[in-house]
């Protein structure tokens, strides 16, 4: 199953990509309005569907990097075994059989008291990637709602090809748009 999917990046990042190839990082990531992108469903890339939204996070990346420039990229990924939230499979209802399935007799280890809530966020995630791995899902498509589809990516030297500009724009407009095929690398 191959699909295109859009992720909004910072101007310097984009061009360290597309020459690679390959994603630097994951979706942790604090950004300067106090928002933090969390990786819910553990280590992995984070890509949707709708590029005016990944502008939107290119945006933020930007910013957070202090870049000018901010860069949608475009992708084409594919999917051997996705996991399929949507209304019928909710994300709540996948957090806990992820999280019977890990504690199975156990007791759930109760927060520390150094412990904040992201560390939290990312511990509830890598379980919930180890769960989806050990029943051989290589990622997840997420119907957000009628439109919008997220999808998290598991092995991306496997999942992930062709990733190119789709849009590149100065954060100080207001409206993004300006189009161009290539990074000045």
């Amino acid at each position: 199953m191959e699909r295109t999917a859009y992720r909004g990046v910072s101007y310097g990042e984009a061009q360290r990509v597309v020459l690679n190839q390959k994603y630097e990082r994951n979706e942790l990531r604090e950004f300067n309005n106090r928002v933090a992108a969390r990786s819910l469903f553990g280590q992995g890339i984070y890509l949707i569907n709708d590029p005016a939204l990944a502008a939107q996070y290119a945006f933020c990346h930007a910013e957070v990097e202090g870049d000018e420039s901010a860069v949608v990229l475009s992708q084409k990924i594919c999917f051997q075994n996705p996991f399929i939230l949507n209304y019928q499979f909710s994300e709540a209802r996948l957090r806990k059989e992820a999280l019977r399935w890990k504690y199975a007799g156990k007791h759930f280890p109760d927060p520390t008291d150094d412990q904040s809530p992201l560390e939290l966020f990312k511990q509830i995630g890598n379980t919930i990637k180890e769960f989806l791995l050990s029943r051989s899902n290589d990622g997840i498509i997420y119907h957000i709602d009628d439109e919008i589809i997220y999808y998290v990516l598991y092995d991306q030297e496997k999942q992930i090809k062709d990733i190119k500009v789709e849009l590149v724009f100065k954060i100080q407009d207001s409206h993004p748009g300006k189009r161009i095929n290539e990074l000045h690398l």
